[in-house]
């Protein structure tokens, strides 16, 4: 059912009360966007530890030490599963394999996970 009604500068608006309506999200979209938001930062440090690595940031400032520190646990379950974990041509810059790897890993989880999430909110077509 579609209503006219006029708006404040005198013109006519749709406004849609009929059945498909939706008034709201589901708790499903919520928890989606929260698996989103985690995941998100997650790999946004991830990713933030890879550049810092390469470009060979001191290890000893406090926030180049926090990010390794707190990635450490997210980048270890990918440790060992190709034979090199990291790659040192120069001694100062290092390409950690196993935080791309893990960068790939969390990111293809998360993927999952909200799909997962979806599948209740699909309507029958």
């Amino acid at each position: 059912m579609t209503e006219q009604t006029p708006n404040p500068a005198g013109s006519q608006v749709n406004v849609n009360s009929g059945p498909d309506y939706v008034a709201g999200t589901s708790g499903y979209a919520t928890a989606r966007r929260v698996v989103g938001l985690i995941f998100g930062v997650l790999v946004t440090l991830i990713g933030l530890r890879i550049l810092l690595l390469l470009l060979g940031a001191n290890a000893g400032n406090g926030l180049v030490d926090f990010i390794y520190a707190i990635t450490e646990p997210m980048v270890a379950p990918f440790r060992g599963i190709f034979s090199m974990d990291v790659i040192s041509p120069t001694g100062v810059s290092i390409l950690d394999v196993a935080a791309l790897v893990a960068l790939v890993g969390w990111s293809l989880i998360a993927i999952l996970i909200i799909a997962i999430l979806r599948l209740p909110d699909r309507r029958d077509v």
